[in-house]
């Protein structure tokens, strides 16, 4: 567990070894992921977020293909605001990736090699930076798996995408000029659920 900037966190009881990473000052989600990969003795990376659940059977589930692929599984996403929960399930194309960023990091796995061999994440970037690393590894040759199961539980908090508006909308504007993406909006997974530009994509 690594924990980007202030106290140590609470462990708690683990029936396995745990252990917790400082880094300080704060250094941004890429920097700190980029860290935590950097000291990883396993083959292959897995990520969760800290306010993300994995179900049981999540890490089985993508093993096979996360051998030599980016996986990633359908989640359950439950938007706190709002107070409802849905599937989040979409029919991954490399178009689609262009369009809009139907894998959600916590959900994802990959072997080390290939997270190195683009660089890891984009240290530079404090938002898109999942998407932007999806792009690059697609760009670098990486095959990317989708893994049909709900092994994920995903919460959506509208809080902290829409803090500062005009800084999101320079950092998309940003991100899309870095990878060519033209006449796209921006999205969030909890729209995607309901925006019908994608309801062919989605699988329901």
């Amino acid at each position: 567990m690594l924990h980007d900037g202030g106290p140590a966190p609470d462990l708690g009881a683990w029936p396995f070894e745990v252990r917790a990473i400082g880094i300080t000052p704060r250094q941004g989600p890429s920097a700190a992921r980029n860290a935590l990969a950097a000291l990883s003795r396993s083959q292959w990376l897995a990520f969760l977020d800290d306010d993300d659940e994995w179900l049981p059977d999540h890490l089985a589930s993508l093993a096979p293909a996360a051998r030599s692929a980016l996986a990633f599984s359908d989640a359950i996403l439950t938007h706190e605001a709002e107070g409802w929960s849905r599937p989040f399930r979409f029919r991954f194309t490399p178009q689609l990736l262009r369009r809009t960023n139907p894998i959600i990091l916590s959900g994802a796995a990959l072997p080390k090699e290939a997270f190195w061999r683009v660089g890891g994440f984009d240290a530079s970037l404090t938002r898109y930076e999942a998407w932007d690393f999806f792009l690059r590894l697609q760009e670098a040759g990486v095959g990317t798996v989708r893994v049909p199961q709900e092994t994920l539980h995903y919460r959506f908090s509208p809080r902290s995408l829409t803090a500062d508006d005009a800084r999101m909308r320079e950092s998309f504007r940003a991100f899309c000029d870095k990878h060519g993406l033209r006449d796209i909006g921006r999205a969030t997974f909890a729209s995607m659920l309901k925006d019908p530009a994608f309801a062919a994509d989605r699988d329901e």
